[in-house]
């Protein structure tokens, strides 16, 4: 059978913990269905079409059962989408993973695991604690804490032998240590254990804001009373270990910036990847689609190429629709014979040579149709041109050549569409103003004049708590003429995603 949910641990919350196999997996996913205290940068891997549902229990009062958690799983899995649970730390380690398994064998619906790192094999890279020392520990014992009820009862039996523990000769690892506290650390000295023994409260493991409380075993409830602000999710170890911590502990992650990507889709991606180097956390969500024109209007061009002198593309998704229908007929480079190529930019050039094309004129400067025209206009003064754009586009090209080629076929070879909405929009929205508020604002990429003004209307009233990376001048005016202030908006030096890229890192004093 075809496997439609995969079970992934996400681990503990730094990005870099997750396994390359999660990555992929929720690179795939069609609805991922989250613990609450998944990292969001985890998510933003997931694609921009992906619906995401946050599925968090809070404690033995959470919104969501364990039961209902099972038949929404089987829900889309029968819709026949591709579904990832996604859960914190690892799979196998309190994560209720064997009642979900033991759901999908009964419906026969095919699943895979993927593991995560669980919070306590994390710990002493980010605490410097050791769990095990070949003088003092030689054994872990991992716990819950919590009493583990029935969902929807209010009311759990203690199945732990805590004498058994109290003498256990080695390091003890509580989860979901933080609202027990006062019972186990008492029922542990009630059992033998010393009073004196250390203890190292974890919270929030390899996240930016990550606390470690040190106190001994009869200190503990007086320690979190001290502290109010220290809340879940916490893990605790107790031993001797505690004693043995190393300064070499591995640097917590920088809280990121956060760069949203509104390009389409494949190009959103491909920013993104370039921006993640430098440490930020992005989130890929398109405001626009691109979508074929039709075969008529390039099937005409193609036909034109024979009567043609200079053929213009005016972005690297006019290459791509012009190339593939040109293929589809079974044509290939060869059609273009003695035709000489313009393209506005690197990035549409680099189109081209996918192709096997490169252009004969590129604009020294990447700024856009203007840049090209101003040293390409005087060479093509009485030529035939065949201009490949959008509908949407610039008329800038179009109304500069009519008046100085002698013929000018322009075709609209493919359309931007703006999305409607994105499916955390609420997120994204809570997402600006806190940014705003805090002073560490959110940016938003704005790498088209269409895409500035189709990312503007998406944010409404968010759009100016935002600040914005232009991709050239031109886009830059865009924003101010829709009422963006001057000093929220960032322009690269050209217009290319390196550029872009440079001048946030420069802002931030970032990569």
């Amino acid at each position: 059978m075809s496997v439609r949910v995969y079970l992934v641990g996400a681990g503990p919350g730094d990005p870099e913990l997750l396994t390359l196999g999660a990555k992929r997996v929720i690179e795939r996913a069609e609805v991922i269905l989250y613990d609450g205290l998944i990292n969001e940068q985890i998510l933003a891997f997931a694609s921009a079409s992906c619906e995401r549902i946050c599925v968090g229990k809070r404690g033995n009062g959470g919104a969501w059962t364990q039961p209902q958690i099972d038949d929404l799983i089987v829900k889309v899995a029968r819709e026949g989408r591709r579904v990832v649970r996604l859960k914190g730390g690892d799979t196998a380690v309190f994560a209720r993973t064997a009642e979900e398994v033991e759901r999908l064998e009964a419906e026969g619906i095919a699943y895979r695991i993927v593991p995560g790192l669980t919070a306590a094999l994390a710990v002493s890279a980010y605490t410097g604690i050791p769990l095990t020392h070949r003088d003092w520990s030689s054994g872990v014992a991992i716990l819950a804490a919590q009493l583990q009820n029935h969902d929807g009862e209010s009311e759990a039996e203690d199945q732990l032998d805590w004498e058994a523990l109290a003498r256990f000769p080695g390091t003890l690892v509580l989860y979901m240590a933080i609202g027990s506290a006062s019972s186990w650390s008492k029922k542990l000295i009630a059992s033998g254990k010393p009073m004196s023994t250390p203890v190292a409260l974890v919270r929030r493991c390899s996240w930016p804001d990550q606390e470690v409380l040190e106190c001994e075993l009869r200190s503990v409830s007086e320690t979190l009373g001290l502290n109010p602000q220290f809340t879940a999710p916490v893990i605790c170890i107790i031993g001797p270990v505690v004693r043995l911590k190393s300064k070499a502990a591995s640097p917590l992650p920088l809280n990121p910036i956060t760069v949203i990507v509104s390009s389409p889709e494949a190009q959103a991606h491909r920013l993104a990847d370039m921006l993640r180097p430098l440490g930020v956390s992005v989130w890929v969500r398109p405001a626009m689609l691109i979508e074929g024109a039709g075969p008529g209007g390039i099937d005409g061009a193609i036909d034109e190429l024979e009567r043609t002198d200079w053929i213009v593309f005016s972005s690297r998704y006019g290459v791509k629709y012009f190339m593939e229908r040109l293929f589809e007929r079974g044509g290939d480079s060869r059609a273009f014979g003695k035709v000489r190529i313009a393209s506005v930019g690197r990035a549409t050039d680099e189109a081209l040579r996918e192709f096997g094309l490169r252009s004969d004129w590129t604009p020294k400067l990447d700024q856009g149709a203007e840049a090209l025209l101003l040293d390409w206009l005087p060479e093509v003064r009485g030529s035939r041109v065949l201009l490949v754009r959008t509908a949407e586009g610039s008329e800038i090209l179009r109304d500069r050549l009519v008046s100085s080629v002698s013929k000018l076929h322009s075709v609209d070879i493919y359309k931007q569409c703006p999305v409607l909405g994105w499916q955390d929009m609420d997120a994204i929205r809570a997402k600006i103003v806190v940014g705003y508020q805090s002073g560490r604002r959110v940016w938003m990429t704005a790498t088209s004049s269409n895409l500035a003004r189709a990312t503007w209307g998406l944010l409404g009233r968010e759009s100016g708590l935002v600040r914005w990376l232009a991709i050239s001048p031109g886009v830059a005016e865009v924003l101010r003429g829709l009422g963006c202030d001057q000093e929220n908006i960032l322009v690269a030096q050209q217009a290319t995603y390196e550029s872009m890229c440079r001048a946030i890192a420069v802002a931030e004093s970032i990569g």
